[in-house]
Parts: C-alpha cells; structure tokens; sequence
C-alpha cells in the first residue's frame, strides 16, 4: 500500500489532496500540452522550476552542513544524513534540467520507451527523479500513526484519477480510449488468470526468502519494518478490512504504475517508482520486495497485454499476506 505523508489527521489527509490535485492538474495542463505550444511551454516550465527547486535545495544543505560540521557545530552522524538527504535530492534536480536538452531525451529514448519531447514525459521524469531522490534519504519511520479509511481514499482516489489523466482521458482521449490504454481490458488468453492466481504464490514464496534473509543480514532494521507495518495497519485486523486494503491496492496501484507507466517507461523503471513511493519502508529489505513484485507484474502486464491479471495477482498478493496470520493462529 502506497504512503504519500505521514498519516494520522484530516489536515495531512488534506494536505495529500491538495499534492495530488496540484500534480493532477499539471498533467492536465501536460496533455493539452502534447498538441498546443502555449500549454507544452507551460508545463516545461513547472517541471523545469521543480527540478531546479530541487537543485538548489540539496546544493544549499549539502554546504550549510558541510560549514556546520567543519566549523563543529554539527557531529558527523547528523552531517552524514544531512548529505544522504540534500545530494540524492539536488542530484534528481540536476537530472530533471538535463532532460530538457533534446539530444538527452533522445538517447534515453534509446533505452526506454519515452517519446522525445513530450511534456507529459517529462513532467513524469521529473517527479520520478524527485520521488526516487527524496525517498534515498529517508530514514525508516519509527514512530507512527495508524492508517484510517479517509487516509487511504484521500489518496487512492486521487491516484486512481491521475493514472486517467496521465494518459490524456478527457483531454487527448475519449474514456474508453484511455481505458484501453491502461490496459483495462481482457488479456490477450484466458489462461493468463491462471497465471495470475499461480503468481500469488510465486511472490509470497520470493517474500517469504527476502524476509528470511532479512532476518539474518538486517534484523533489527527488519523488526523496524514489521513494528511499522503493524501500527499502520493495525485498524485493518478483521478479514473484511483486509480483503478491502488488498483490492483498493490491486485496482488504484496496477492501474497508475502497470497501466499508465509500463507502456511508456518500461518494467524497470515503474518498478523503482513503484518501491520508491513506498515511503514506509525506506530503503530495506521490504523496499526489496516491492521491487521484485513490481518486476513481476511489469511483466505479467507486458506479456498478458492486459492490466487486470495484475490487478489480481496484486490484491491476492496483499490479502493473502494480511489473511495468512489469522490461519496460523
């Protein structure tokens, strides 16, 4: 389950709309922009002023930190994450300048399959560099609040809209035509289910050995991670909830990062997003996790030619995961 803020109260709850309306209707501003130059200029600009927004904040932390450690006013412990924080962060900002320059986007066009030029493209890259480069510095949470259904519509339904707007619904494409887009159609064989039900399986065996190494290579980190799951989903503890959470997840989650990003940015790289907006786990082993899963679906959505497998395996993934302890009681 994905954790844009800290949850906990309706101003954070706000808060999270108003982040993702502002993002939302800069990709509305992006998509008329792909056939109209005042609009495309427009959104350059925003992305362009973030990513330099970025630049000059991890460049100002980076030296505030380094003279407050030279002059001893700061220990090495505080100067070391001041650094983890402000060069990942100006870093991404310097990337996301970059990217205006044509003949970068050209040779990343080359790897991945972006279209040159476009702003939605590069209104992605931008908050795709700045995402991966903010979650780099952050510490795993040790104190937090338990996740309320308010919390979890205050941000999937926002998602849910922007995975359709990112793909141009109601500005470049009729809904239907978006639909198709993001792969909420039939697979391309009705056999595919059956590889969606088996890979249920397949990842709880691959999340079961990625814990199990967890355990012995990082086990204090790795009961951070549990302690914090625990608290978050405390108030999802009865099937019914659990079985919610897990279908809120598959359907909003598979159809922003498998059905909008997969076409476009490939399996590899919707898949680092996808682990690095999982805020909770920072770097960790159960970021680990979210990696791989994303691989598989990316996969399972190229190949099946179609989201909803995905949305399938991903919600029997989480409500098996949240069922599997009230079975071994």
């Amino acid at each position: 389950m994905i954790l844009l803020l800290a949850r906990g109260d309706l101003l954070t709850d706000l808060l999270t709309i108003g982040i993702l309306g502002v993002i939302i209707g800069l990709y509305v501003l992006a998509n008329f922009g792909e056939r109209s130059r005042t609009p495309r200029l427009l959104t350059l600009i925003a992305g362009g002023g973030l990513a330099g927004i970025a630049l000059l904040i991890g460049a100002a932390v980076c030296a505030l930190n380094l003279l407050l450690f030279q002059t001893g006013a700061e220990d090495l412990a505080r100067f070391r994450a001041a650094l983890l924080f402000g060069g990942p962060v100006g870093l991404a900002g310097a990337l996301g300048l970059l990217y205006l320059w044509p003949r970068v986007q050209q040779l990343v066009a080359r790897v991945i399959p972006v279209r040159p030029g476009s702003p939605v493209v590069y209104l992605t890259v931008v908050l795709g560099l700045l995402l991966v480069g903010q979650q780099i510095g952050v510490p795993l949470q040790t104190q937090t609040a338990p996740l309320t259904y308010g919390d979890l519509l205050a941000q999937d339904i926002p998602f849910l809209i922007l995975g359709f707007i990112g793909v141009g619904a109601f500005v470049r494409r009729p809904l239907p035509e978006a639909a198709q887009r993001l792969g909420l159609v039939p697979p391309a064989a009705s056999w595919w289910w059956i590889v969606a039900l088996v890979a249920i399986a397949a990842f709880l065996a691959v999340a079961y050995g990625i814990e199990r190494v967890a355990d012995v290579v990082a086990p204090a980190q790795q009961k951070q991670v549990t302690d914090v799951s625990n608290v978050l989903f405390s108030h999802f503890n009865n099937p019914a909830a659990i079985v919610f959470l897990g279908v809120l997840a598959g359907v909003v989650e598979e159809t922003l990062f498998r059905g909008a990003l997969v076409p476009r940015f490939g399996v590899v790289v919707s898949s680092i997003l996808f682990a690095a907006l999982h805020t909770q786990y920072a770097i960790s082993f159960a970021t680990l996790e979210v990696l791989v899963l994303g691989i598989g679906l990316g996969l399972l959505r190229i190949y099946s030619r179609s989201t909803l497998p995905c949305m399938v395996t991903h919600a029997g993934y989480d409500i098996a995961v949240g069922l599997i302890p009230f079975v071994l009681k």
